[in-house]
């Protein structure tokens, strides 16, 4: 917990907490990162789960750097927002949640991104075998849910 009352008093947490700029800032970033990253892993969970089948894989795969590109601006922007509130952050039941459905959300967007890269060729135009369908269903859950504990933070 020391830890933790040393970053709420850093600089950097006291201009993000009081700034006129920093909450905003990175509240912004946040969202933005977050629409990308989510966006584009439902997009990839969308096609494996048998939907826009007239997109390949390989069209997707072009893209899903630039959603690791935004859970990177996610991930920056909300260490500063972690910053600000350290430990109130880490005794919320809702923060708490959030973040393991992002950590869960992340290695399910891995293991897609890997699957797609290694096996995409041989799975039918329809949608991807069972086995990867279920990860699919795990990554949109997953990532719905990280989106809305993530809103619910501010108001419970």
């Amino acid at each position: 917990m020391a830890f933790l009352t040393w970053l709420e008093a850093t600089s950097f947490g006291d201009w993000a907490r009081s700034s006129l700029l920093g909450y905003p800032l990175l509240i912004g970033a946040h969202a933005i990162g977050m629409s990308i990253m989510v966006g584009l892993a439902l997009a990839l969970d969308m096609r494996v789960l048998g939907l826009f089948k007239d997109i390949p894989y390989t069209a997707l795969n072009r893209f899903l750097g630039i959603a690791w590109a935004g859970f990177a601006i996610n991930f920056l922007s909300g260490t500063g927002l972690f910053a600000m509130q350290a430990t109130t952050y880490i005794t919320d039941g809702t923060f708490l949640l959030k973040m393991a459905l992002v950590f869960a959300g992340v290695i399910t967007a891995g293991l897609l991104q890997s699957a797609a890269n290694r096996s995409s060729a041989s799975w039918s135009s329809s949608a991807a075998p069972g086995a990867i369908r279920v990860v699919a269903v795990v990554s949109v859950v997953c990532w719905v849910g990280a989106t809305v504990t993530g809103r619910l933070i501010a108001y419970l």
